[in-house]
């Protein structure tokens, strides 16, 4: 008897309940579209910001942080202000080596009033698990750009020039220069927007070589992905429990990757790059923040146009509510009835959103991440009990309301 009122009551007014429908399946695609975007927006967005450069700087506990590659640099103060060579792929050997992007280490010099740095253009090492890995300054700085030329690869007499650099001395991709006492030719002129346009980038191998400083560096340059720092981040580790060390130990925030790598380089100090690491917060927040209010919009919006049509709907039947009453029905079963119909109407229009949802989250990566979105299964069964919850909040003001008239006053209006 239930099932086929419920079944001829959606029959009724079918124009209505289309509404209804697209209301609840508009909403609900919107939800699974921003909140599966969401969900596997993190690593993507951190990708797309690791394009300012490094986000941990690693230098000797004995090294000053006063100037380098990028936005920082190491000054040699003694023996003890150096970092093995042979130890720098070690920033791999942590419990988030797979978020370490790239890693690039350097070590400064001057030609006179010249800025000069010994990097690594590009670099093979073995990987933790055996594989053979590419890196270096271009790994690490994806955003610097070639005005000229092409970057050094495998030829130690061949450099890298700033454009500030070639503008001051007038220098040309293939110009003869003479660096450390040594000749080079510029194989490529480079732009960064700061101040390491003004300096001549040379291979490692060769300023450890016309410095006297083999086998060594002064600091380690490192991009990884991390999570947005918040409360529990900022926390000393120092005052926290083992359950909260472990806790801040296995989170990808950029200050506990730095003390792994601490821990795998004996002798340094790591700290993330501040100005970076804020600027990635802040817009992953601002990022989730917005898809979560197009989200909350979207849901409200669609309880809201529940909530107009079943109105329409319930002082339409009114009189039918009333002789219900009137032959013994009361306000429980008829709630139910009206309930099942409404939510029947809701699982409708979330299964279509949560399929429409689940391919305009497939559209969104592809078209501004250049990616795919990986929807996890559970949004989808999580998606359509929600938009039966809120078919359900949208119909109970109009209902109730109906359920409270008087039947006898309903009926002898001859409504």
């Amino acid at each position: 008897m239930i099932l086929r009122f419920v079944q001829e009551s959606i029959r009724r007014a079918p124009r209505r309940k289309a509404l209804i429908i697209a209301a609840i399946a508009m909403g609900s695609a919107v939800a699974t579209s921003m909140l599966g975007v969401m969900l596997d927006i993190g690593d993507k967005i951190n990708r797309e910001l690791r394009q300012v450069g490094a986000n941990i700087v690693v230098t000797s506990k004995a090294a000053a942080l006063t100037g380098g590659v990028g936005s920082f640099s190491g000054r040699a103060a003694g023996t003890a202000s150096y970092i093995p060579e042979a130890e720098v792929p070690n920033v791999k050997k942590i419990f988030w080596g797979l978020n370490i992007l790239g890693f690039s280490p350097s070590l400064s010099a001057h030609d006179g009033g010249l800025p000069v740095e010994g990097v690594w253009f590009s670099h093979t090492y073995t990987a933790p698990d055996g594989s053979s890995q590419a890196t270096g300054i271009t790994k690490v700085n994806p955003a610097w750009r070639l005005r000229a030329g092409h970057w050094p690869v495998g030829a130690l007499t061949e450099c890298a020039v700033g454009v500030a650099a070639a503008r001051r001395h007038g220098w040309k991709a293939g110009s003869e220069i003479t660096v450390l006492g040594a000749p080079f030719t510029v194989a490529g002129i480079f732009e960064t927007g700061d101040e390491a346009e003004d300096r001549v980038l040379l291979p490692l191998e060769r300023v450890q070589a016309l410095t006297q400083r083999r086998g060594v560096v002064e600091r380690i340059d490192v991009a990884a992905l991390t999570k947005p720092e918040d409360d529990f981040a900022r926390r000393d580790p120092k005052t926290m429990t083992s359950k909260e060390r472990e806790r801040w130990s296995c989170s990808n925030y950029a200050i506990s990757l730095a003390d792994e790598i601490q821990q795998a380089l004996p002798g340094t100090i790591a700290r993330p790059v501040r100005r970076v690491a804020d600027s990635e917060g802040k817009i992953l927040d601002s990022v989730a923040g917005l898809m979560g209010l197009i989200t909350l919009v979207a849901l409200l919006s669609a309880g809201l146009t529940v909530w107009s049509l079943t109105a329409a709907t319930m002082m339409e039947r009114r009189g039918e509510v009333a002789i219900m009453q009137a032959i013994g029905a009361g306000r429980g079963v008829i709630a139910t009835l009206f309930g099942l119909e409404i939510a029947m109407v809701g699982l409708a229009g979330g299964v279509i959103g949560a399929v429409v949802g689940t391919l305009l989250a497939h559209y969104v990566g592809a078209s501004v991440f250049h990616d795919s979105v990986q929807i996890s299964w559970v949004l989808p069964f999580l998606i359509v009990p929600g938009a039966m919850a809120i078919a359900l909040a949208g119909a109970a003001q109009p209902l109730r309301r109906t359920l409270r008239l008087e039947p006898a006053v309903i009926l002898r209006e001859g409504v």
